[in-house]
């Protein structure tokens, strides 16, 4: 039989150590390691790269100038969106052919109008399709008196010259009356909440828009727009202008106004832009700048903001 040596007390006492240590190794634990930096093996800190801040270009605040043209073109477009206001009066309730082209339908039953390629005398610079509600009709037998509140327009306007979308009105509410005689049309409206898309990402909103006297005449087989007693409120979404008609603006036909005069107040400015218009030319006074200048609508500064305006 086998003589199985003895192991001593300090051997048995040395082999059990091991024996633990290598247990708390396995397991991923004790250790000298674990009890801290000692002086002749210090722990390392860990690298850490340097965070670089975010490189950040700074925008340049527009300029006076700048400023007022933004003003000017904010007004003087929404001015002309404002002219689908009164074709959407004309239309409602109507069905049948629009002079020029296209098509009007009024569904009396589910309250609704619709514009197919809806081309007027009235209206002869632009060409409507969409649909809105129609409700609190009230019309004559000729249509020469009409009375309606419009709701919920989803209108695309394109340009008749070129066939380019001008705009597309997206939301909002008018209410207002149409009186019609062989000379023209004489419109009374206010709308509220209208919600416009020009290009591709520039909005609009106007509200409180309301007019006594808008009227479209003809001289000649051609309309002559003028527009009076008019005010309104405009927003891009950065700044908000209110808009006053100051004296009555007159467009006959495809010509700029060859009178008339806005008063611009931007929410904040410290006094008014004012538009003068006369012999297709405009002059603007006061605003940001404080400054009275004749602008061309050929100016290269006006068509870029124009531009600008409806990206």
């Amino acid at each position: 039989m086998p003589v199985i040596p003895h192991l001593s007390s300090a051997r048995v006492t040395t082999l059990a150590t091991l024996s633990l240590c290598l247990a708390l190794s396995a397991c991923g634990g004790g250790g000298d390691a674990d009890a801290g930096a000692v002086a002749d093996n210090p722990q390392i800190p860990p690298v850490t790269q340097p965070v670089t801040p975010p490189v950040t270009t700074p925008t340049t605040p527009p300029t006076a100038s700048e400023q007022d043209l933004a003003g000017f073109t904010a007004a003087w477009m929404s001015y002309q969106m404002l002219a689908s206001v009164n074709m959407l009066q004309m239309a409602a309730g109507g069905t049948g052919s629009c002079g020029l082209g296209g098509t009007v339908a009024y569904d009396a039953v589910a309250g609704t109008s619709t514009l197919d390629q809806c081309h007027t005398r009235a209206f002869p610079y632009q060409v409507y399709s969409g649909r809105n509600s129609i409700s609190q009709l009230v019309s004559n037998a000729d249509r020469s008196q009409v009375s309606a509140a419009i709701r919920s327009p989803s209108v695309r306007v394109v340009s008749a010259d070129t066939g380019t979308l001008e705009y597309t009105i997206t939301d909002g509410e008018i209410t207002g009356d149409v009186v019609s005689s062989e000379s023209g049309d004489r419109f009374s409206f206010t709308a509220t909440g209208l919600r416009i898309r020009a290009g591709q990402s520039s909005d609009y909103t106007i509200s409180n828009a309301g007019s006594t006297s808008t009227t479209v005449v003809f001289r000649n087989g051609q309309p002559e727009r003028t527009s009076n007693n008019l005010v309104y409120t405009v927003s891009n979404g950065t700044s908000t202008w209110q808009v006053t008609v100051m004296s009555p603006m007159h467009e006959a036909g495809a010509d700029r106004p060859d009178q008339g005069h806005l008063m611009i107040v931007r929410l904040g400015a410290l006094q008014a832009l004012n538009a003068t218009f006369a012999n297709n030319s405009i002059t603007l006074s006061g605003g940001e700048t404080g400054t009275t200048r004749p602008l061309a609508w050929s100016d290269a500064s006006l068509q870029a903001a124009l531009a600008a305006a409806r990206k």
